[in-house]
């Protein structure tokens, strides 16, 4: 169901200060029952209530995929910060780490919802997932890539004078001649190993990853070394994302790293059931009807950036 916002419909200064406090709200995923509710009656109580939450939504992501307003009915970033919207910039450490990441330098990097495959210097190929950059440290003794945000799947030139060394924060992850991916979400930092072995280390510990296996830093500790459904957790590579029997709320979670806007699951109940589905990340103008269809929900859609999603 759409919830249809016109376009020559302008954001009340009400509307738009209430839009930034319930964003910022929302932001960290945190929202409780009793929230949702009431963000649900507050969009529905004045249709300028979710233009103007659209609009903080699209600012946010940069979209720009709707048409040029002027000066005067823009909501600018700056109009944001003097109605309140400064929540939306301390919402939460995680908000700041991403956005302290997205200011970090990077020699490749990715939009959302895209891809992109480098041939490194070496002759190694880098491929990044959405949203993802790496920025390189090539020399004469040594190969050194740093992850500094989302995810990258790396196939190694062999070269044993220069071992091949990705950075992700303090986890060091050491190959020679191997396929392996590296990704980082919120405080976690996950190593998965598609072929050979690699060696993953803090200034804590260190562990031998085979083949098959993946590891998860955070806390300050390695998970010790588990098997793993490398081809599903990778499946981005292929132009889609598979989920078997996750929980509907991390599947949202997942997926709203390839489709620009929000996505909300409006009861807990929902949220932890699970749910088996397989989503072609390449069409991301279709995740929500795939989901609608191969689910036992309802989306209600109040623009391109904003669906709240319904049990059926």
């Amino acid at each position: 169901m759409h919830k249809d916002i016109g376009k020559s419909q302008q954001p009340s200064v009400d509307a738009s200060t209430g839009a930034a406090e319930w964003f910022a709200r929302l932001l960290d995923d945190s929202a409780t029952p009793n929230n949702l509710v009431d963000f649900r009656a507050w969009l529905e109580a004045d249709p300028s209530n979710a233009a103007a939450y659209a609009e903080i939504e699209r600012l946010w992501l940069g979209a720009g995929m709707v048409p040029d307003k002027s000066e005067s009915d823009r909501l600018s970033r700056r109009k944001l910060l003097k109605s309140g919207g400064a929540l939306v910039v301390v919402a939460s450490s995680a908000l700041a780490t991403a956005a302290y990441l997205r200011t970090l330098p990077s020699d490749f990097r990715t939009g959302k919802g895209e891809t992109k495959t480098i041939t490194l210097p070496d002759g190694s190929i880098a491929e990044l997932s959405t949203e993802s950059a790496i920025s390189l440290d090539y020399t004469a003794t040594q190969r050194a890539v740093s992850l500094v945000e989302g995810e990258a799947f790396f196939t190694v030139t062999k070269d044993s004078s220069r071992p091949f060394v990705v950075n992700a924060g303090i986890l060091r992850t050491v190959a020679l001649g191997t396929q392996f991916s590296v990704s980082e979400e919120g405080d976690r930092i996950t190593v998965a190993v598609a072929e050979h072995s690699v060696r993953v280390s803090s200034p804590f510990e260190a562990f031998e990853v085979q083949e098959g296996q993946s590891v998860v830093f955070a806390n300050d500790r390695i998970s010790k070394p588990s098997e793993t459904d490398i081809g599903s957790q990778l499946s981005w590579r292929e132009g889609k994302l598979v989920f078997i029997s996750t929980p509907l709320e991390d599947v949202v979670r997942a997926l709203s790293k390839w489709r620009r806007g929000k996505m909300i699951v409006m009861e807990s109940e929902l949220a932890r059931r699970p749910v088996t589905v397989i989503v072609d990340i390449r069409r991301a103008s279709t995740i929500l009807q795939t989901l609608e269809n191969g689910l036992p929900i309802r989306v209600d859609t109040y623009s391109p950036w904003l669906a709240l999603i319904y049990p059926r």
